[in-house]
This record gives structure tokens, sequence and C-alpha cells, in this order.
């Protein structure tokens, strides 16, 4: 399994972002809110969003990375077909082994619906 992190599986663009926001599905825990839409392509895309609440630019951007890391690692575990936006909560402790957990955890139930309406 090849676990770089290309631009490809990124969510870049704002109206991707706005799609998501609107028209995903969404489902939390007490460290991550997830949410999905279907992209129509045969891989899954990430992006991140982190308020100023998380504090200073240094905790936002960490936060952010920790983020990314965990889609890349957990990439192969996460249904096909869907752009995720991750939104780390403010306050949680935030560590690597816990976002791939919730990730993992949180995919499969804002993906399955999405893909039955599809249907």
């Amino acid at each position: 399994m090849d676990r770089s992190a290309p631009k490809r599986f990124r969510v870049t663009r704002r109206n991707d972002i706005d799609r998501i926001f609107r028209a995903g599905r969404r489902a939390n825990d007490a460290r991550l809110t997830l949410l999905a839409a279907p992209n129509g392509l045969d891989r899954c895309r990430c992006g991140v969003g982190v308020s100023r609440r998380h504090g200073s630019a240094v905790r936002r951007n960490r936060a952010k990375r920790l983020c990314r890391e965990a889609f890349r690692l957990s990439r192969a575990e996460l249904p096909t077909g869907f752009d995720f936006m991750l939104v780390p909560r403010v306050g949680a402790e935030l560590t690597l082994s816990g976002l791939q957990e919730s990730l993992v955890r949180l995919a499969p139930r804002v993906a399955r619906p999405a893909k039955e309406a599809a249907e």
C-alpha cells in the first residue's frame, strides 16, 4: 500500500469544501467531527478545518498536521469515493493514535448512508 500523501488526496477547492459542509453527512465523538460527501472519484480525499478557538497559529497548525497524518495512515481503511472534512474538537486531547481511531470508527457511519442514498 502506497502511504505517500500526494495532492490528489486533498480537498483544496473552496467549492468542494462548501459542498461537504452543505450536503455532507456528519458524525462526531469526543475528539473529532467528521463530514463526508460523495466525490465521484476512485479515491477518498481529505480536508481539515481548524478554528481560531484552538489557539495560536502554532497550535492550529499542529492540529492540522495531526489530522492530515491520521488520514494518511488510515486511508486504506476508509471507504473510497468520498471527500472527508476533519474538524478537531476544541479542548480535546489530540493525539495521532486517537485521531486515527476516531477517523476509522466514524468514517463508515458517515459514508454508509450516503452510499445507500446514491443507489
